[in-house]
C-alpha cells in the first residue's frame, strides 16, 4: 500500500529528482559554455572591430557613446567570466545573478535602439537565467556542491 507507483521508464518518484538534477546540470553547463563562447570568440576574432560594429547602431540613441563603447569593451570579459563560473557550477547563484544583470543591461540597451527582435531574443536568456535561479535546489553536479560537502566533512 505504501509503495509509490513507478513513473515512465520504470522509475519511482525519487528518480524524478535525479532526472531534474541531471537536466539542471545539462542546462547549466550548456548555458555556461554558450555565454563563455559569446565572449571568447569576440576576444579571439578581434575586440576592437566587434565593438565598432556593435556600437554603430547606438548612434542617435539617448545612450552616451562613451558608455556604449565602455560597456561593449568589457562585455566579452564579463561573458567569459560568467560563462566559466556557470559551466563549472562555482558560485553558481552569483554567476546566474550576474548573468541576469548582464541581460538586463543588454535588454535596456536594445530597447533604447528600438531593436525589438534582439530584445525578444535577449528575453529568452532572461528566462533561462530566471529558471536556473528558481531551480537552484537541483544544482547537484557542480563545484559548489563539492565545496559545501568538503566543509561538512571538516566540521
Amino acid at each position: 500500500m505504501g509503495r509509490t507507483r513507478p513513473a515512465a521508464g520504470g522509475q519511482n518518484m525519487s528518480g524524478w529528482n535525479n532526472d531534474l538534477k541531471l537536466a539542471y546540470a545539462i542546462f547549466r553547463i550548456t548555458l555556461g559554455v554558450n555565454i563563455f563562447f559569446h565572449g571568447a570568440m569576440r576576444l579571439i576574432t578581434g575586440l576592437d572591430a566587434w565593438v565598432t560594429f556593435q556600437a554603430e547602431p547606438f548612434t542617435g540613441t539617448p545612450l552616451p557613446e562613451r558608455s556604449v563603447h565602455a560597456f561593449l569593451t568589457v562585455l566579452p570579459f564579463i561573458e567569459v567570466f560568467l560563462g566559466t563560473f556557470t559551466t563549472l557550477g562555482l558560485y553558481t547563484r552569483w554567476a546566474l545573478i550576474g548573468g541576469s544583470l548582464m541581460m538586463f543591461i543588454l535588454v535596456f540597451g536594445n530597447l533604447m535602439r528600438q531593436d525589438w527582435g534582439t530584445v525578444g531574443n535577449n528575453m529568452h536568456y532572461v528566462l533561462y537565467y530566471a529558471l536556473m535561479i528558481a531551480a537552484l535546489r537541483y544544482n547537484w553536479f557542480a563545484l559548489d556542491t563539492r565545496k559545501s560537502a568538503g566543509q561538512e566533512d571538516a566540521s
